[in-house]
């Protein structure tokens, strides 16, 4: 259980999940190929960035769906003003989560040893 909540940290903290040392990013939006520190690879194949964005995505909607749902029930804000907030919030929130939703995939994939095994 420790170790499912370590890699999982790693992930949000953007830290290699093996040796929690290696930083995943090198810049804004370009994750290392492998760990700086282990040489864990982060990602193996380039359709392995489709995890991260099931998870950025995954997210995004549950955040809009909750907020769609309380405010529109609860609030007296008129709903085309929530539904512009709604729409800014889709398209800024996962350009801001992307990176901890990429880190995330790639703790997962320590987890399940997909990034160790061979092609």
């Amino acid at each position: 259980m420790f170790t499912i909540l370590r890699a999982l940290l790693d992930g949000l903290l953007l830290r290699c999940p093996r040796c929690h040392r290696g930083q995943m990013f090198e810049s804004a939006f370009k994750m290392r190929q492998q760990c700086p520190v282990c040489g864990l690879p982060f990602e193996r194949s380039a359709g392995e960035v489709t995890g991260g964005m099931v998870i950025n995505l995954v997210v995004t909607i549950t955040i809009v769906m909750a907020c769609s749902l309380i405010f529109g029930l609860y609030s007296p804000i008129p709903p085309l003003t929530l539904i512009g907030i709604l729409a800014i919030f889709t398209i800024v929130f996962p350009i801001i989560f992307y990176r901890t939703s990429r880190g995330l995939w790639a703790g997962l994939l320590y987890l399940t040893a997909a990034n160790d095994e061979p092609d």
